[in-house]
């Protein structure tokens, strides 16, 4: 009686190697556009919710309410770039910037990988006591990896309701062009 070895030979191993790595390649790219999709949704997600957050707010507190880019998550930095994080702060003084007496209704951190840029000229968005944004309607568009194809808009209206859109390509452009290099 012949007794039967119980294990695989090299051949065998390579092969089921192989087979392994053709389907991890063929899949990675579509994984990684995954990705790259949840972490646009994530942070299209967290600046809607930061606008009716302030919104809300500043009906409740019958006193205006800003929105606005932060590198610090303390005071506004000015300018129209977002993706380094934002603040939502009672404006008690109405001067459109966080004195440190003012109190920080919430903040995000940087959004990694995104680049996210308002309408020319708005360095932030104040919400009245009513609900209503100042200003006129402002676009904030984001824009990830992938490129403007993919981009994507927010539009507050003067009635201070963010809704979502789909940016004009001069938008998504330049959006696009304040990735970061590498």
């Amino acid at each position: 009686m012949q007794q039967r070895n119980k294990g695989l030979t090299l051949i065998e191993l390579i092969l089921c190697v192989a087979i392994v790595s053709v389907l991890c390649a063929i899949s990675l790219p579509a994984i990684g556009g995954l990705l790259a999709d949840s972490q646009a949704r994530a942070s299209n997600n967290l600046l809607v919710t930061a606008l009716n957050l302030a919104r809300i707010s500043a009906a409740n507190r019958q006193d205006e309410v800003v929105l606005c880019p932060s590198s610090d998550q303390r005071h506004c930095t000015g300018g129209v770039w977002w993706q380094n994080g934002w603040i939502v702060f009672q404006d008690l003084d109405h001067d459109g910037a966080r004195s440190d007496s003012e109190p920080i209704l919430a903040a995000a951190q940087a959004q990694a990988g995104m680049a996210i840029e308002s309408t020319s000229g708005r360095q932030h968005i104040v919400y009245r006591p009513d609900g209503s944004a100042t200003g006129t309607n402002v676009t904030i568009t984001l824009c990830d990896r992938r490129g403007a194809a993919k981009a994507s808009a927010i539009v507050i209206n003067n009635g201070g309701r963010p809704r979502q859109g789909k940016p004009t390509a001069t938008e998504a452009a330049n959006a696009c062009a304040g990735l970061p290099k590498g």
